[in-house]
This record gives C-alpha cells, structure tokens and sequence, in this order.
C-alpha cells in the first residue's frame, strides 16, 4: 500500500483490501497530467468517485483527479441536469438571465428563479407538467473567475467577455482540460462594445483612444484640454479584473503607454458606469454599449483622423475599436446532455435575436446599402495617393455601386489563412441562409483586402488567395448542390479602402478580412 500511496500521492481516497469484483468490467483510471495509471475491475460509481477492484484490494478515486478509459466506463456527463455557469457579470447579470428565459420558453415550461449567497442566481428550468427538468446556478463576477471556476471544477460553463489569455490557455492544456481556444470550447454567444460615455450635456463629441488613456491615467484632468468645460474631469469604472477594464486596458492603455491612476471610481457593473456618468456633467466612464443607459458613447477619433461610432453594425463587422466578443468556455470531452441543449441554443439565430432585444449586439446577419457608407467611401480615397490605387478603388466601387454589403466579415488568426473561431460559426451562418433561399438569383461578391504591409503585387495576390479561401469554404459547408443559381465570385482588392490606420497594430489586423456583399 506504501507503493500505492506513493504512486497516486494523494488521489487515492480510501483502500479496502480481500474485496471480490461484483461487476467484471475492467477499466483504466489515468491522472489527468497523464503520468499516473491504475487498471482494475469497475465495482461501484456513486457519482462523484470510482471503486475499482485491483490485486490489492479495493480503491476508491474521485471522479476530479482522473480520466476513466475502457468499456466499463460510466457516462458521467450525459444525464447530470444540475450544472453552474460562472464569470462575467456583463453576461451573468445581464446577457444570460434573458436568453435562459427564452431557452426554459422556448422548450414549452416555464423558469422560476431563485436568489442565493454572493450574487448567485438559480434558474429552475421546469417541464409543461411542471416537473424540474433542469437546474441551471449562474455566479456572475469578473472574467477571471470564469476560467478559475473552471480550471477547479466549480463550473461547467465559463462566462468572458474577454479572449482567454496565453497563460490561461497554457494552464488548460498542461491540465489536460484542452485548448480554450479550440471552437468545442471557445464559443462566441452574442457581440459588445467597449464604449467611453460621457454626459449627454457634454460638449465634447469625439476622442481618440489615447486621449481618453490620457485622461484615465490621470495625466489630463481638465475638460478644456479637449475643447470641453473649464472643469475637472472625474473619471469612472470598473475593477482591473473585470473584463470591460481588461479589453480597454489592452485596446487601449497599453498600447499608448498608459496605466489606470488610482483616482478613478471603481464601481461594480457597467450599468452603474454608466448611470453615475449620466449624473455627473463632467464624468467619463468605460461601459460597454449593452450598458450605455442615459450617458452618450463618445465618438472614437483614430490616429489618422477617421471617425468611430459605435453601433449594431460597426460592431458585427468589428470596425469600431473597442468591438468585442462575449464568450462561452468549457473544457475539452463531453458535456452533460442538458447543458449542451442550452449552448446550442444560446448560440442559435433565435438566441441572438434575444441577445440584440437585451441591448447587446447578435450575430445575425444585417445589411448596409452604399448609399449608408459615405464615410468609408470618402476616406478610401483620402487614404489613396498611389494612381494604380486610385483605379484599383475606382473599380471596387464599380463592382459594389448597386450591391448591399453583408455584416459578416471574416477574419483569420494572426499571421496565417486559417479563419478564426467567429468566421466559422459565420459561414455556418451563411450557409443556412444560403439553403433557405435568402440569396436566390443573387451574386455573392466575396471581396479580399489586406493592411499596406508589404507590395502592392503581394497584397493583392494574399488578398485573392483570402477571398478564395472564404469562397471554398461557403461552398464546402453549404454543399455545391445546394447552392441553386446562386453566383460567388472572389476578388482582391490588396490593401486599398483601409477601414482603420494602417499605422497601428489593431488597425492592420481590422484591414486584414473578407467582406461580403449582395448583387
């Protein structure tokens, strides 16, 4: 038993020895760092640990320490009906109480809510005949709780308005839980804005990003620094482990060289952002558009002079700035029946119209007529000094005069052609659409375009390459026989009609996609 011991340091939770197997099933229990391995007889599984039978006698393992392989295997997942999402607060609080709602309705039973200890909020999910079909406990904090809930097993669902970060993917992975950024465990449920509001009586309509890290960081203090009152600005936000602070912190602070100052006032949801602005005539908070209330977003002015205004389809399209995804994370295997019947539908056309009625931005597709994009069209060419440029954009705009673009826009993971997780589910999107007859008769136009890194030659031939890329891959999910008389065409445009400054980072990678329009 000393071997045993040493072997197992501590998984083992009791030893029975001179047992006999009551079943005849043998199954291999494996340490989930993958280094420690015991075979035996399956005797009894209570739910919550194994006892196996081994030449030793008896051991009884906890379920959490590891893996069970073979036949004799239980299906520990399939049948639990009680489960825990945990994280964000912008999508416990706000997001998900609606969508589980409109899930408990649209299954034909009701939904009774409970209050608990913390904050956390209980959804007893009930049959037509009022019989409990599902117990579902929301824990809505920061998005660092959602992947600390699920790294220790609190939670089966995390809740991130945020991506999740290189340390936590490389936690997941050495845990054997698998890759978070893999699309079984990374999913997108609905879209948001980081926005900076102001007071609706604020003067000041347009800031850049790095004047607002100037003002967080507590470097400018006075509204007359921008054109505004001759009045000290008092600034308001989130804690540092919330995700709407990580996002502007990353999207903004840092890449101007900033830190938060200690003087702001921290505050526990956007929603209270937000409202203590709409009260404060010389305040400025960061909140997300779910949440802008009764203070106004301030317009964001880049760094080439193009103007940002957050809205449903600057967002869909990624355009503006401080567009973000909200996320749902779960590790790698199988999930219970029950919680995989909620994510497919709080990833479902339906859920994300829910998502747009709840003040946050689906995933569903919108349309925007050229007539509606004067903007882009008039820095398109104030960006272009190059004469092969300037018929390049002259024969883009040939091509869209009488089109109407999509809101999809595909994006790759950086630095290679490989769609991320977003344009997946995306072309998923379009591909039922596609087969339910929306585009009948239409030519979809699949048009490339890259940042100005490189030559004019090699970003047009890259942005073609992309075009293509994306064109196969609507054909290949949609099935070439399903397609009817519908017309794809790819084209490359290189690095012309840029929709952000090529002179930054995120600027380039939101130059670098695949737009869609309809002709």
């Amino acid at each position: 038993m000393k071997f045993l011991g040493s072997v197992f340091r501590g998984l083992i939770c009791a030893v029975v020895l001179a047992a006999s197997p009551v079943f005849a099933q043998s199954v291999t229990l494996n340490s989930r760092d993958g280094t420690l391995t015991l075979t035996g007889q399956l005797k009894d599984f209570d739910g919550e640990n194994y006892l196996i039978v081994t030449a030793v006698g008896e051991i009884s393992i906890s379920i959490d320490l590891v893996i069970c392989s073979g036949d004799g295997c239980p299906n520990l997942v399939a049948s639990v009906d009680a489960f825990t999402l945990a994280g964000s607060n912008v999508i416990g609080a706000t997001l998900l109480p609606t969508l589980i709602e409109a899930y408990a309705l649209e299954r034909g039973g009701d939904l009774q809510i409970e209050f608990g200890e913390s904050g956390a909020m209980q959804f007893v999910v009930t049959e037509p005949d009022g019989s409990v079909y599902s117990t579902i406990t929301v824990m809505s904090g920061s998005s660092d709780d959602a992947f600390t809930a699920l790294a220790d097993g609190s939670a089966l669902i995390g809740l991130s308005s945020r991506t999740a970060s290189e340390a936590e993917i490389v936690q997941f992975a050495s845990a054997g839980y698998g890759l978070l950024t893999d699309p079984d465990q990374e999913r997108i449920i609905a879209l948001d804005g980081v926005i900076a509001v102001v007071n609706r009586d604020n003067p000041v309509s347009a800031l850049s990003l790095g004047q607002i890290a100037q003002i967080f960081s507590g470097e400018v203090t006075n509204w007359s620094g921008f054109g505004g009152l001759n009045a000290p600005i008092v600034t308001y936000r989130r804690d540092e482990n919330s995700g709407t602070t990580a996002v502007f912190d990353e999207m903004a602070m840092a890449p101007n060289g900033q830190n938060f100052s200690g003087n702001s006032n921290i505050l526990p949801t956007n929603a209270a952002v937000s409202d203590a602005v709409g009260r404060d005539l010389n305040g400025i908070g960061i909140s997300s558009i779910a949440d802008e209330r009764n203070a106004r977003a301030i317009a964001i002015r880049s760094v080439c002079g193009q103007i940002f205004v957050a809205s449903d389809f600057t967002i869909k399209t990624e355009e503006y700035p401080l567009s973000r995804r909200m996320f749902l994370y779960t590790k790698s295997g199988p999930l219970p029946d029950k919680a995989g019947e909620l994510i497919d539908f709080i990833t479902s056309n339906l859920a994300q119209e829910v998502a747009e009625n709840s003040g946050f931005v689906g995933q569903n597709v919108s349309r925007l007529s050229l007539d509606e994009q004067g903007r882009r069209i008039a820095n398109a060419i104030v960006a272009e000094n190059d004469a092969n440029g300037l018929a390049n954009l002259q024969n883009l705009l040939t091509t869209i005069l009488d089109a109407e673009r999509l809101s999809l826009t595909f994006r790759f993971i950086s630095g290679t052609s490989t769609l991320d997780n977003r344009a997946i589910g995306d072309i998923e999107r379009l591909s039922a659409m596609i087969q339910a007859g929306d585009f009948s008769n239409r030519q979809i136009l699949v048009l490339g375009f890259t940042d100005n890194i490189g030559s004019a030659d090699e970003n047009a031939r890259l942005s073609q390459a992309r075009a293509e890329l994306v064109r196969d891959a609507i054909i290949e999910v949609t099935g070439a026989s399903n397609l009817g008389n519908i017309q794809i065409t790819p084209i490359g445009y290189g690095n012309i009609s840029p929709l952000d400054c090529n002179e930054t980072p995120s600027g380039r990678q939101t130059n670098r996609r695949v737009e869609l329009w309809i002709r």
